[in-house]
């Protein structure tokens, strides 16, 4: 039977999920037997095809039916049957976080929904297992209260590799949330619904890619914001404007219009590219280059070539080079040269500049070194050589260095460690984002808080505190190496630690000490974000403080508050210090309180006030009990939520997942992942340094 016509015949597409699971009568199954059904292994199979040879997909290495691996393990690759054995270690794993979260929060499903949740594990890990992203808020909730639009959207939103949206994602996407509505392994998911991707050009909006049901209209459309400007509406590349009432197709790519103002981010107004139309035959919206080719396209600063390819992956000739980045930094349109090489006029031009020696380039259409790259474009722009610890293993360059910390170049990552390619040229992709970077890159001190008196962040303004320290670290000597951040600052003594809760289930504490983490937060439990706003104690909070202590790591602990008063923040401090009765901690006791976007969410509209109330409650209450106070907070609620002036009083561990810091404020633990890896911790565990350590 084909879903899609069942569907369309028997419901409105709006209809709330309580009625829509009336197709299939569902039989709630103990929770305590799920395991993956023989179609829904099958299903597994099928999306991540057999691979007997290892392979890299984002800096990971796998095999078989998608299972990691180490290169090194398998030179001679493996066959089927080692294949499945492989996957089967691999799926128990999955199994073993889907089953947790159910125990956890008492949710009853039937075997294809446990199914459909495990095939988003096994390709996901716990990404989508978090509070605040919407499947886990409707699991949670109850799936009842959704419409087939939201779970559709809450389960495909996960069809993203960085930026760019993943054909094949979608695809399984939309199968998966089709088995979890429907029960139907092999289902027309992937045509019932359609996409629209949102390019906000510069603006600020929640989800850039949203789901629509094919063939009904869109209906609301969402509105993002901008510093200064008003929005105009979304338009497609051939200059037609999408609307509520068009009928919903496959696919569809639209960027934001606006009027007046610009993005408050730099000194130049944003390429109109709403107007574009796609010229190149061979430059697709899911390539990594496509935004900057469309913005230079658009402004004509690049062009493609008469067969109508644009070849991102050919390398640029010096002449082409030195023209285009010293027009992106301001130069004037020098010219042809008569008689002479059509680039010769740059190139005397840069030699004047000092940025190239008489007689460097011998051949301007010869390719140029991205090394004399970096020059160039660092004196072009006025910026002086830095020198420091270099975040390339490949070049040590204080021009690399400079253009590195203006978010200029940034390299490849490869195996944890940051790679430039100094001597090697540069393709006409490549160069694209070098010279749309330059174009954009603000020549004034706007954004210096400390000169202009404002922090820029999410299109808006924030008048710096001048009673909040500021955070003191050079982000320059921060460097990556797998999952392990070290700060190359002498003046500075840190500590590699990692935090867990009931999601990592039993902890090998002695692997963890061994692999040479120095101290561990444990989650002591949690609020829930419902209207109950029950208190939760995590079931391994005692296995895992106990087991940190005795391999010797230091040990601190945190609660996930949701207190919407200063009573309730008085409770959960109450509870996390009736939890750990009188034991000791080497670190702080955290208080962890985050936004949440679920519609349902008890802390939404709760003023900054109230907020900063409980977190003082919270913190006084648990110092005065003897332990160390602390404030959790990520940029957004630490710009756009606490009164930082009256924290002052508390350490703050600050998260986010970068490279490199960018709070203005200080903090004193920096949680910079949580996808690591670590010896011990099954799958991806959240990483922290302590610059400070206690």
């Amino acid at each position: 039977m084909n879903i899609k016509t069942t569907v369309t015949k028997c419901l409105a597409w709006g209809l709330c999920l309580a009625l829509a699971l009336t197709l299939l009568p569902p039989t709630a199954l103990a929770v305590e037997t799920y395991t993956t059904s023989e179609e829904g292994i099958a299903l597994i199979q099928e999306f991540e095809d057999f691979r007997s040879m290892p392979y890299e997909d984002n800096g990971e290495w796998y095999v078989g039916y998608g299972t990691l691996c180490d290169p090194a393990d398998y030179p001679e690759g493996i066959d089927r049957e080692k294949g499945w054995e492989l996957m089967e270690v691999f799926l128990r794993e999955k199994e073993g976080i889907v089953n947790d979260l159910l125990l956890e929060h008492d949710i009853s499903v039937t075997q294809y929904q446990f199914d459909a949740m495990v095939s988003m594990t096994y390709n996901l890990g716990t990404q989508w297992i978090q509070p605040g992203y919407r499947f886990y808020t409707c699991l949670v909730n109850g799936i009842a209260q959704y419409s087939e639009v939201e779970v559709v959207n809450a389960i495909a939103t996960w069809c993203h590799q960085g930026a760019a949206v993943m054909e094949n994602l979608v695809s399984r996407r939309l199968r998966e949330a089709y088995l979890f509505l429907y029960g139907q392994y092999d289902n027309d998911g992937p045509t019932a619904y359609g996409y629209v991707n949102y390019d906000p050009d510069g603006g600020s909006m929640e989800n850039h890619t949203v789901f629509y049901p094919v063939g009904q209209p869109y209906g609301d459309l969402p509105v993002p914001t901008r510093t200064g400007s008003t929005f105009k509406g979304w338009f497609q590349a051939n200059g037609m404007e999408l609307t509520a009432l068009d009928a919903a197709v496959g696919r569809m790519e639209v960027t934001a219009k606006w009027e007046g103002g610009g993005s408050g981010s730099t000194s130049k107004p944003p390429i109109d590219v709403s107007n574009w139309v796609n010229p190149y035959k061979d430059v697709k919206s899911g390539d990594w280059y496509f935004t900057y080719v469309r913005e230079l396209s658009a402004a004509g600063v690049v062009d493609g070539y008469p067969d109508g390819t644009f070849q991102a992956a050919r390398e640029v000739t010096a002449g082409e080079a030195l023209k285009l980045i010293l027009l992106a930094a301001g130069y004037q349109d020098m010219g042809s040269a008569e008689g002479r090489h059509w680039a010769a006029n740059y190139l005397d031009q840069a030699v004047t500049m000092g940025c190239l020696a008489e007689g460097e380039i011998a051949d301007l259409n010869a390719s140029i070194s991205r090394r004399t790259i970096a020059r160039v474009a660092a004196v072009a722009m006025g910026l002086q050589p830095q020198f420091g610890t270099a975040p390339f293993v490949d070049v040590d360059d204080g021009y690399v260095l400079a253009l590195y910390e203006e978010e200029i170049l940034n390299g490849t990552v490869v195996n944890g460690q940051r790679f430039y390619y100094p001597d090697q040229g540069i393709n006409r992709g490549e160069m694209c984002a070098v010279v749309s970077r330059i174009n954009n890159w603000n020549y004034t001190a706007e954004n210096d808080p400390a000169q202009s008196g404002y922090i820029e962040y999410a299109n808006t303004r924030y008048p710096v505190l001048p009673n909040v320290p500021v955070a003191p670290y050079n982000t320059d000597l921060m460097v990556l190496d797998g999952s392990k951040m070290y700060y190359n600052d002498p003046a500075y003594r840190t500590a590699l630690g990692i935090d867990v809760s009931s999601y990592q289930e039993d902890v090998d504490w002695q692997q963890v000490a061994a692999a040479g983490y120095e101290f561990a937060f444990i989650r002591i439990g949690y609020r829930g974000y419902g209207t109950e706003g029950t208190l939760n104690l995590d079931k391994y909070f005692q296995q895992n403080l106990t087991g940190a202590k005795a391999a010797g790591l230091k040990v601190g602990a945190y609660f996930f508050s949701q207190a919407i008063s200063t009573a309730e923040a008085m409770e959960e401090a109450l509870f996390v210090l009736q939890a750990l009765n009188g034991q000791s901690l080497d670190y702080p006791l955290v208080y962890d309180w985050e936004t949440i976007s679920a519609s349902g969410a008890r802390t939404k509209g709760l003023s900054n006030t109230v907020l900063t109330d409980c977190a003082i409650t919270f913190c006084t209450a648990v110092a005065q009990s003897g332990y160390i106070p602390m404030i959790y907070y990520n940029r957004p609620v630490g710009y756009q939520h606490y009164q930082l002036d009256r924290l002052t009083a508390y350490d703050v561990w600050f998260a986010q997942y970068a490279d490199k810091p960018s709070m203005y404020y200080n903090y004193r633990i920096w949680q910079y992942s949580d996808s690591g890896s670590v010896p011990g911790v099954k799958g991806k565990v959240d990483m922290n340094i302590a610059f400070v350590p206690y």
